[in-house]
């Protein structure tokens, strides 16, 4: 990988005050990106970026909420009043869930879309000014999830299948302004200690999932996709796996679904 590449671009990285989001954070920063970090809480926001600072990279730290369009546009302001610029927009910022579809509270489900679907666009389109004069990158982060849907995933499945069409649309839209835009599907990741997903009622459970790579290598292969311009990753060989057998085999893919799903029911039961 070309050293230079990515130094002194202006980089914002959402939802990176931990896991994927601060592994990429710190990777593009050690490649010499100027990076924007960005959460809801303020507090450990600003401890992980002190971390970053600390370790020598370039880094900013702006407290927004990306469900909220207000905030993405204080967030971009804040961008180009420190650096005039933007170059890369990565959207990571998101939750997970665990509810049966019958279970989950109609404002829990919003909050899911909110924040996975809508905590992507309202970045992206505050973004775009910038981005349209730099032909600059969009990113999105979504899961094999987004392939298809899973049991107790009902929310999360959808918000993170609209990335797909989203990524699409806007591949064909900024053409002409040499914007690159990629998705990348992310398979079960390391989770740090204090994670939890959000359950039925709005309250917060431990994450009940397999871990197959560390957050290092998927912020790895992000940094991969920004440099060679892709328009789609998918990372573990389970959710290669998982795309290929839903585009082959849809019907026996449903039944493999169907037959491991008690066995997710008793894990979800465990923790609610």
């Amino acid at each position: 990988m070309n050293e230079n590449y990515f130094k002194d671009k202006i980089a914002l990285i959402t939802g990176s005050s931990r896991g994927i989001g601060l592994a990429a954070a710190r990777e593009l920063g050690q490649l010499g990106a100027k990076v924007v970090m960005n959460a809801r809480g303020e507090d450990r926001l600003n401890r992980t970026h002190a971390e970053l600072k600390a370790a020598g990279i370039d880094a900013i730290a702006i407290p927004a909420d990306v469900s909220s369009y207000q905030d993405c546009k204080r967030l971009i302001g804040e961008i180009e009043k420190a650096f005039g610029r933007l170059d890369i927009l990565v959207n990571n910022a998101g939750i997970s869930m665990r509810a049966t579809f019958d279970e989950i509270q109609p404002d829990v489900f919003k909050k899911v879309v909110d924040i996975n679907l809508m905590g992507s666009v309202y970045p992206t389109m505050a973004a775009l000014p910038l981005l349209k004069k730099t032909s600059g990158q969009i990113v999105f982060v979504s899961s094999p999830a987004g392939y298809r849907g899973f049991p107790t995933a009902s929310a999360y499945c959808a918000s993170k299948g609209a990335l797909r069409p989203l990524m699409e649309s806007l591949r064909c839209e900024l053409h002409s302004y040499g914007i690159h835009v990629g998705i990348i599907y992310v398979g079960f990741t390391e989770n740090d200690p204090e994670k939890r997903v959000i359950a039925s009622d709005g309250s917060w459970v431990p994450p009940d999932r397999p871990k197959h790579q560390t957050q290092q290598y998927v912020a790895k292969q992000i940094v991969k996709m920004l440099r060679w311009r892709k328009r789609q990753l998918v990372l573990t060989p389970a959710a290669k796996l998982a795309v290929f057998a839903e585009w082959l085999f849809p019907c026996i893919f449903d039944r493999l679904i169907v037959f491991g799903q008690q066995r997710q029911m008793n894990i979800y039961k465990r923790f609610t």
